[in-house]
């Protein structure tokens, strides 16, 4: 039997069920559990593991709003409803040596550029795994002078 993977802003209660057939946690992060999918190689269950579902909404609005850059990023592939859980692309542990030669090609608002942070996709491309700190607001070169003027003047 084929473990199913919920769609996208499914109850809370399909990702409960696809939760405990995922008894392999692969890792625990500050905000989140990591847990690998039977039955699904290329792909990982995150699960807030604090009252927020911050990190997995973020990561959810940067990657479908990346446009052009969204190869730098893990896909996803689903979140629940509330955002407690998120389905993603499962990536292989990178090294040092392996990230530092293509972190000058990702773009500048990916501001969080720890190693541990970055994977591999199965084509052998280097992303990032983790992307809920990612800085989506524009450099202060790109505000209006009105914005920036004080008020009045």
């Amino acid at each position: 039997m084929s473990i199913l993977i919920p769609s996208f802003n499914s109850p809370g209660s399909d990702f409960e069920k696809l939760v405990s057939q995922c008894p392999n946690k692969i890792a625990r992060g500050s905000t989140r559990d990591v847990f690998e999918i039977p039955d699904h190689p290329d792909k990982v269950l995150k699960s807030a593991n604090v009252p927020t579902n911050y990190a997995n909404w973020a990561e959810m609005v940067v990657y479908h709003s990346a446009d052009e850059n969204q190869r730098f990023f893990a896909k996803v592939h689903s979140i629940s409803w509330s955002g407690k859980f998120l389905v993603m692309e499962r990536l292989s542990r990178v090294t040092f040596a392996e990230v530092s030669p293509v972190l000058h090609t990702f773009p500048r608002f990916i501001n969080d550029r720890k190693p541990v942070n970055f994977g591999k996709d199965s084509e052998g491309n280097i992303k990032m795994l983790d992307y809920a700190l990612v800085n989506l607001g524009p450099p202060p070169e790109t505000f209006a002078p009105s914005i920036l003027s004080p008020l009045g003047g």
